[in-house]
């Protein structure tokens, strides 16, 4: 017998012991509130990083162009990570699972990312001096600039190429490995992308409030005066200001640095006229204490996760394997395997350009709204706004994205959804026109947002219950899987998009000298924050009309159970399907339990001087009591269930029972029409036909 390793041991075994997919705790808390607190850290980093560059370590004023250089460089550094994790989840897989022993690995390497990232703001002061002076040149050198450069390059790539990777290409495979149970399968999905909600709903909605009471970015009080008659801002803060003046209100404006032009104005003003409300080395101390928290939450997400879920489909390839002797029956496959199997599967591509049109409209949209907020009003509360109440509408979607994907299938629900988020991301363009109308501005961008929220809202709930259908199709025709390198290309389109899109934004907006055209601004801004994500949905919505793979799910999982008895066979060994054995560990698991209770029971007795059989005994009797109490409440809803049968005239029950049969025989139509399609690619890469039991 192998050696088990670190991850099998009691101590690191999952606490979930059933074969079936629970509510609580298994999608609760390990799909859920795990994923939720691991990933809010990330949320911050990959939009309000570039804002940190740019506006506290003052990035924006002295070198611009590594603003952009970084994260698009970096993305080939981060391809190559990810594959790499890939490879390393292909390795001997444990009952432990193949991806969750990673997310534990890589829980130190984003903490120690974190300290990175945003512990480079020492040389702040210099910075701001230099700044001040007008001498942005000199941050380079003198001010520090070369050492923050360095850092957070360094700190970049460690997170993205290295930690974040080992992390989320794991979470990201754990439905696929969790269950062959598809509408189990939606559930975790839907907590998964559930939980990628709401961490981006704390960087999106609470952190652009948090950036102003918290003092997050620098911010500078101008003489309103002076800023009236030197033209300080654009033309529709200047009216602002000009209006204040003549109501004798507000002297003073404060103002967080816009985009490229944050300095110029500073420069030449007196201590009378310009003031530093917030110094950007106390912004940056406010930086550190949120990094603390982003770890504290990243420990206690990472155990949650790990500990409260469990890869059935590996455990049940590993249990399948030939008695007393390390040879597996299910096929080791290699990368270059997986690679050639993706490659040549229409289905695999069909999901890769979703995964790619899906984050890269995402991204531009989470990472550009605060620019947005900014191009219109100035400061980044806006954004938190219209993040805040367009959650509402993504949250409702949940509701609604399972029925009808039943029914039309989750690639044509995309699909659908596609054409209304087009439609949203359509009405924002309205914003520019009335950019002068601060509250026209707020309600069409609001209202654009939840149309198109409404309209993401599908791709965003459905889609990994979609990949995992892929996988499984892969499996049920080549026999085994490819979870290592999809997961990887998964994860590299997911992680690497971030700094894409952050590179991308932050390079028009130098290229199109936004800080000083205000127009320009808005324009490239909106695009950014509602078009690109608008076409790409529409791009989705069509290429999506053409996948079919769903069409195979039931007859996929008789297929791998098929290939899973026959291998069984050819090596002797009794084939044990996943219920029967879940049934055997949770005996022997209840036997371990109840050995540990007694034990410790007679310890505590013999402690505090109490007979051991009466105490044993009142457990006994209050645990006999609680499965009665069980019992009856199962009773209860069985005799409720009967009950409303029972009330049905006889017309209406054999109306019931014709809608069933009639649904039954349409769907074993159609699932023999899949097996026979089945079975003709299997015979051309000369695999046995499948037999239906």
């Amino acid at each position: 017998m192998a050696k088990k390793s670190f991850f099998e041991t009691r101590l690191m075994r999952s606490k979930i012991r059933s074969q079936t997919v629970s509510l609580f705790p298994e999608a609760g808390l390990g799909y859920l509130l795990g994923p939720i607190l691991a990933l809010f850290g990330n949320g911050i980093v990959n939009i309000w990083l570039v804002q940190y560059w740019h506006n506290v370590l003052g990035m924006g004023s002295w070198a611009p162009w590594l603003e952009t250089v970084i994260p698009l460089v970096s993305s080939v550094i981060i391809i190559i990570g990810n594959i790499l994790v890939g490879r390393l989840m292909e390795r001997k897989p444990s009952l432990a699972g193949k991806a969750r022993p990673l997310i534990l690995l890589g829980m130190p390497l984003i903490a120690a990312s974190f300290l990175l990232l945003f512990l480079v703001g020492v040389p702040t002061a210099a910075v701001e001096e230099n700044i001040l002076a007008g001498s942005v040149e000199n941050n380079f050198t003198s001010g520090g600039g070369l050492l923050v450069s360095i850092l957070a390059a360094l700190g970049y790539n460690l997170f993205y190429a290295i930690a974040w990777p080992m992390y989320y290409t794991s979470h990201s495979a754990l439905v696929n490995l969790s269950t062959r149970d598809g509408g189990k399968r939606g559930l975790l999905g839907t907590a998964v992308m559930g939980a990628q909600l709401a961490a981006a709903g704390v960087s999106g909605m609470i952190m652009p409030f948090l950036v102003d009471i918290l003092h997050l970015l620098p911010v500078y009080t101008y003489d309103n005066q002076y800023a009236l008659d030197h033209g300080l801002f654009d033309k529709e803060t200047m009216k602002l200001i000009g209006n204040n003046i003549d109501k004798g209100i507000d002297k003073f404006t404060k103002v967080t640095p816009a985009f490229t032009n944050d300095f110029t104005a500073v420069k030449g003003l007196d201590a009378s006229e310009y003031s530093i409300t917030v110094h950007r080395a106390d912004a940056n101390q406010m930086w550190i204490i949120l990094m603390i928290i982003m770890i504290a939450a990243l420990v206690v997400g990472c155990l949650l996760e790990y500990f409260f879920t469990r890869e059935r489909i590996t455990e049940d390839n590993i249990n399948n394997s030939a008695e007393n002797t390390d040879k597996p029956l299910a096929k080791k496959v290699t990368m270059k395997e997986q690679i050639g199997i993706c490659l040549r599967d229409k289905n695999w591509w069909f999901i890769m350009i979703f995964w790619i049109l899906y984050q890269f409209g995402g991204m531009m949209k989470n990472n550009s709204m605060s620019f947005f907020s900014q191009a219109f009003t100035n400061g980044v509360s806006l954004s938190g706004t219209i993040n805040a109440i367009g959650a509402i509408p993504t949250a409702v979607g949940m509701v609604f994205v399972w029925p009808l994907a039943a029914k039309f299938t989750k690639a044509k629900t995309i699909s659908l959804g596609g054409v209304v988020a087009l439609l949203g991301a359509g009405l924002a363009f309205l914003c520019i026109p009335l950019a002068s109308n601060g509250a026209a501005v707020t309600g069409i961008s609001v209202a654009a947002f939840c149309i198109k929220a409404l309209g993401t809202a599908p791709a965003m709930y459905i889609s990994l219950a979609l990949m995992a259908n892929v996988l499984d199709h892969q499996e049920a025709v080549h026999g085994v899987r490819t979870d290592g390198f999809t997961m990887a290309v998964y994860g590299s389109i997911m992680v690497a998009m971030s700094g894409i899109c952050n590179g991308l934004i932050v390079g028009f907006n130098n290229l199109f000298d936004v800080g000083n055209h205000p127009l320009r601004f808005k324009v490239l801004e909106t695009f950014f924050a509602y078009g690109t994500e608008g076409l790409c949905y529409l791009a989705m919505g069509i290429m999506l009309l053409f996948m079919n793979v769903e069409k195979f799910a039931n007859v996929d999982n008789i297929a791998i159970v098929f290939d899973q008895k026959r291998l069984a066979r050819e090596n002797g060994v009794e084939y044990v399907d996943p219920e029967t054995r879940n049934k055997l560990e949770n005996e022997e698991n209840d036997r371990y339990v109840e050995e540990t209770r007694i034990a410790q029971l007679k310890l505590a007795c013999e402690k505090k001087g109490l007979n051991f059989e009466e105490e044993n005994n009142k457990f006994l009797a209050k645990k006999a009591e609680a499965e009665k109490k069980a019992e009856a409440k199962k009773e209860e809803a069985e005799a409720k269930k009967q009950a409303k049968l029972d009330a049905l005239t006889p017309e209406q029950k054999q109306a019931l029972e014709d809608k069933a049969a009639a649904k039954k025989a349409l769907q074993e139509k159609k699932d023999a029409q899949a097996l026979e399609e089945l079975n003709k690619i299997r015979e051309k890469i000369n695999r046995v036909p499948v037999v239906a039991e």
